[in-house]
């Protein structure tokens, strides 16, 4: 789409909008419900910043970032955490797990401290 138009914000957030592939539609939809009517922005609108008095809409490329290496991180400690498994703990319980399940912990360790 190359239009959106703003119908609803607070807090500089996105609460409605609409997108159209023309700027006559969008004037049209802002003209019936109110807002106002700017380019497209490309990303999600979680973390789109709007500014009615400049009637522009930006994309939070920071906090973008920032929301998608958190996933990651989380992602990365289940997977990890996956591997301690019933048998890994009873090898550690015995002490024949040549300290596999302690390397295991620091590595999950080390991705909490990401967070």
């Amino acid at each position: 789409m190359a239009y959106v138009a703003i119908v609803k914000s607070s807090n500089n957030k996105v609460e409605k909008y609409m997108e159209f592939a023309n700027k006559s539609d969008a004037d049209g939809h802002v003209a019936t419900y109110g807002g106002f009517v700017t380019d497209a922005v490309d990303g999600d609108t979680e973390f789109w910043v709007v500014n009615e008095s400049a009637k522009t809409v930006t994309f939070d490329t920071s906090a973008a970032n920032t929301t998608q290496a958190k996933a990651e991180t989380l992602a990365k400690i289940y997977s990890l955490e996956a591997e301690v498994t019933p048998r890994r703990i009873r090898e550690a319980i015995l002490g024949t797990d040549s300290d596999w399940l302690k390397n295991k912990e620091a590595e999950i360790a080390t991705e909490r401290s990401k967070l």
